[in-house]
């Protein structure tokens, strides 16, 4: 990827944290690789950042797998993990939805954040971002909402 994009897509990014304050997003493929990270906290720990990537990937498998055994042949549109109890100062949640077919987004945000304005600022972010990548797969592990 051209070093143009890669700040473009950074941007994306930055700007959706910034509308948004969620903690972090993570652009990464199924298998693990991270793309493009962006966080409210600055981390220059590679480890930190290649564990993130293999947790929203592990995360991603499970899930996968989980419903093709309850039902065969179904896709997950979105997954949601939440740590924590509304009232809790440092629950959040993990979300995690498709951009193409093997490039997905990851944001982690406090369960205090309005659910509904991140769906909709993470669906046009997606958008923004789909213009990188090639379009989203029906048979992909994962199905865009916004497709």
């Amino acid at each position: 990827m051209s070093n143009l994009k890669e700040k473009e897509i950074r941007k994306i990014l930055e700007d959706f944290r910034k509308r948004t304050d969620i903690i972090c997003s993570i652009l990464f493929t199924e298998d693990g690789f991270i793309i493009a990270l962006d966080q409210a906290y600055t981390s220059e720990d590679s480890e930190y950042h290649q564990s993130l990537g293999a947790l929203c990937a592990g995360i991603v498998s499970l899930a996968g797998n989980g419903v093709e055994i309850v039902y065969e042949n179904k896709k997950i549109k979105q997954i949601s993990v939440q740590a924590g109890h509304q009232l809790e100062q440092d629950g959040f949640h993990i979300l995690i939805e498709s951009v193409s077919n093997d490039v997905l987004l990851s944001i982690i945000f406090p369960i205090s954040l309005n659910f509904g304005v991140i769906l909709f600022e993470l669906k046009q972010t997606i958008s923004k971002l789909q213009k990188y990548f090639s379009a989203p797969e029906k048979d992909g592990i994962l199905e865009s909402l916004s497709a």
